[in-house]
């Protein structure tokens, strides 16, 4: 067997010996508590294929030594929906071969090769006429620093990690216009050589509904994130989100809240922290249109070693559809962070600052219903105040996308 495919195959096997508890545990617990039948439902597959072909000037995102990198992505995938008037379920799969090549002498990034993981479950059935139990199965395996924590989106580091995810809710609707939603989530961090962590998250949301346009939820979570040897740190988060329709297009949310954070005493000089968090949110959608504006602010969930910061973050994208075959996209982001622990030498008390400007935009043709191509284009810049960690990345990638759905062919 060639070295090749003994990687593939390697890479194939880790997919099924790494998460198979959890999924395992998944799809148990979903033939144990949804006994609706589906005899009779409504069902569709979708199979996809894209192929991608990106460029990037740094894509170790270094500040002084750029590398060029010419990347290749073949993601085939398989989606699975079947549903009935009280209950429904969606699975998703699509393995990620990401191939590297580069014009440099002193880095070879095609030993960075791999083929990564993006996998979903969902099950959902109504029991009675007010009472909803959800259960979701989430693992993804991937190089991306940006692919899970949008706070971490401009790390530098292109470590290959996996992360699993499993969360079962429950919704009750008191009345016309009360609900409660209860939740769990358990999370694993897998990382190539960096060490792993795991949480459990727990929520707690009551939801009001003024009337079909108005709606307040106030929403309380904690959660506990431990390492065998960084420092473990309990969070609550306390929020009041209101939310308005303020047409058949537009909605609004704004929201704010109280989180405190606190590390393990005596394994580290990591300093609690405690206060306010926002979201500030504008939303839009149409037949031919979409947007997003938002403003958050809150610290990272996940970190290596003790880099914990205060991010402030500012987004806005834009899509439109021209001639039903065009579809156009604008957008990026603005983001400060402010590290709670990071000081710039040993001698200064100088805490390290971030603030990063993104900035993309896209054109994607429908050639017909089942197939699609595009080109995009993306700029980066970080600026920080400590050494070696600004970097500026321009990135240019074309994709072309297969798409063919049982229900849409009906």
């Amino acid at each position: 067997m060639s070295d090749s495919a003994k990687y593939i195959l390697s890479s194939k096997l880790q997919i099924v010996t790494r998460p198979y508890f959890f999924f395992g545990l998944t799809f148990f617990l979903s033939f144990l508590i949804f006994p609706v039948s589906f005899t009779g439902a409504e069902g569709d597959i979708t199979l996809s294929l894209d192929t991608e072909e990106q460029y990037s000037d740094n894509f170790y995102r270094s500040e002084t030594d750029e590398t060029s990198v010419y990347t290749t992505i073949i993601k085939p995938g398989i989606t699975a929906r079947a549903w009935t008037d009280r209950s429904s379920v969606f699975f998703a799969y699509s393995p990620t071969f990401n191939y590297y090549s580069d014009d440099s002498d002193s880095i070879d990034a095609s030993k960075d090769d791999f083929v990564g993981h993006e996998l979903s479950f969902m099950a959902e059935t109504t029991f009675f006429e007010r009472l909803k139990l959800s259960l979701t199965e989430r693992y993804t395996e991937t190089r991306e620093p940006g692919a899970y924590d949008v706070w971490r989106q401009s790390e530098a580091d292109r470590e290959r990690y996996s992360i699993n995810q499993v969360s079962p809710f429950l919704t009750y609707d008191f009345a016309e216009k009360f609900a409660a939603i209860l939740g769990y989530q358990y999370e694993v961090y897998n990382y190539e050589d960096s060490e792993d962590s795991h949480e459990h998250r727990g929520y707690f949301t009551l939801r009001y509904h003024f009337d079909d346009r108005n709606s307040l939820e106030l929403e309380e979570q904690y959660w506990a994130r431990r390492y065998p040897t960084n420092p473990d740190y309990d969070s609550s988060q306390t929020k009041l989100i209101f939310r308005r329709a303020l047409s058949d297009f537009l909605k609004c949310e704004i929201g704010g809240g109280y989180h405190d954070r606190k590390f393990e005493s005596g394994r580290t000089w990591v300093q609690d922290f405690d206060g306010f968090i926002y979201r500030l949110a504008l939303t839009g959608e149409s037949d031919a249109s979409k947007l997003f504006l938002s403003y958050r602010k809150n610290l990272n969930d996940v970190s290596k070693g003790t880099t914990y910061f205060e991010a402030h973050r500012a987004t806005l994208n834009v899509e439109h559809i021209l001639l039903e075959k065009l579809t156009c996209s604008l957008g990026g982001y603005y983001q400060k962070n402010d590290y709670e622990t990071t000081t710039i030498s040993s001698e200064s008390t100088e805490l390290r600052e971030d603030e990063i400007w993104n900035g993309h935009f896209g054109i994607r043709y429908w050639i017909a219903d089942w197939l699609s191509a595009g080109v995009y284009y993306e700029y980066t810049d970080r600026d920080s105040n400590i050494t070696g960690e600004s970097y500026l990345e321009n990135k240019v990638w074309g994709n072309i996308r297969f798409e063919y759905s049982t229900a849409r062919r009906k």
